[in-house]
């Protein structure tokens, strides 16, 4: 049963909800079917979380400004700690690939709200 759209959810609650992948309708539904495959639409409430396809372009932009804010700081902690060392940009390399691996899901999700809150996702 989807919750009426009038109905306000307390700020922590939806950021919550949207970073573990609920539907924002209902939130019993699920944004995902397994670990980074995402649903096309809601299997309680049958909203579309796709409604023109281009949905991955909001995810990918709070990824990357997600993963910058995280390198920036990630280095600049690195660069005070141990100076410029010989394996930096690796690990940086492998930092990046890690935050954007576990930040996919949190930014889909933050980005299906943001869509369905201004809506356009009905």
């Amino acid at each position: 049963m989807a919750a009426p759209r009038q109905q306000r959810l307390p700020l922590p609650t939806m950021l919550r909800s949207a970073i573990l992948g609920n539907c924002p309708n209902c939130i019993l539904g699920r944004l995902f079917h397994g670990p980074l495959r995402p649903r096309n639409y809601c299997d309680v409430c049958g909203m579309a979380f796709e409604g023109d396809g281009s949905a991955w372009m909001g995810t990918a932009f709070l990824m990357y400004l997600i993963a910058c804010a995280l390198l920036i700081v990630e280095g600049v902690i690195l660069g005070l700690l141990f100076g410029i060392f010989p394996g930096f940009l690796p690990v940086i390399g492998v930092s990046a690939v890690a935050i954007i691996l576990v930040s996919y899901r949190s930014a889909r999700g933050l980005w299906m709200w943001c869509l369905w809150k201004c809506g356009f996702l009905e």
